[in-house]
């Protein structure tokens, strides 16, 4: 069951890393979810505005939880126009995240072709099904992990730089509570405690 409630960003970049650049988490419903509940997971790429526009990027997400996050993601896409030439929505790793997201897109000014240079720039999108077979009661900690970030410094040119260095990585979290039958059956047997002890 996908629950659509206000985006709140998870990104850990603060007032002072809106000027570097980063990758940011957003996730629809960070949570509480049940078993088998899903929610759409996104990430965004900030620039410093003294930078025209995000090249490309290159990073994975990582996901740690105590529980086996197996077939947990799915539904992995690129948003335009970071899905240019040569780039992918990853696939879901042994480890329970998602590998070689690779995100870009052109700025080719002799042939009229300008990147869009909105900041932070939508690139990837998922959704996280947290698995209906594990028992709830856990926390899934996002991060990514970039090998490359690439920006246009000047719109009137094809040629970029990388800004790896110093770059602010994602982080994000998703919770998941033990389904409602289970937590029925633990209220019932709190009950039955008390009663015994009266």
């Amino acid at each position: 069951m996908l629950k659509a409630i206000t985006l709140v960003s998870l990104a850990t970049a603060t007032a002072a890393g809106a000027q570097t650049a980063s990758l940011n988490f957003d996730v629809i419903d960070p949570g509480p979810l049940s078993p088998g509940d899903s929610t759409m997971v996104f990430l965004s790429a900030g620039f410093d505005p003294a930078d025209y526009a995000i090249a490309g990027v290159l990073t994975d997400v990582l996901a740690s939880a105590p529980r086996d996050l197996t077939g947990a993601w799915s539904d992995m896409a690129l948003i335009a126009p970071m899905d240019g030439p040569g780039t992918a929505a990853g696939a879901p790793s042994g480890m329970g995240g998602v590998s070689g997201i690779i995100a870009g897109q052109l700025n080719f000014p002799p042939a009229g072709i300008y990147a869009d240079s909105t900041n932070p720039i939508a690139f990837w999108s998922a959704t996280f099904t947290a698995p209906a077979d594990q028992p709830g009661g856990y926390v899934v900690d996002l991060s990514t992990s970039t090998s490359r970030f690439d920006v246009y410094t000047d719109r009137r040119s094809s040629l970029s730089e990388s800004r790896l260095d110093g770059l602010v990585e994602g982080r994000g979290q998703i919770w998941v509570i033990p389904a409602p039958a289970s937590a029925l059956v633990l209220l019932g047997g709190l009950g039955a405690a008390l009663c015994r002890r009266r």
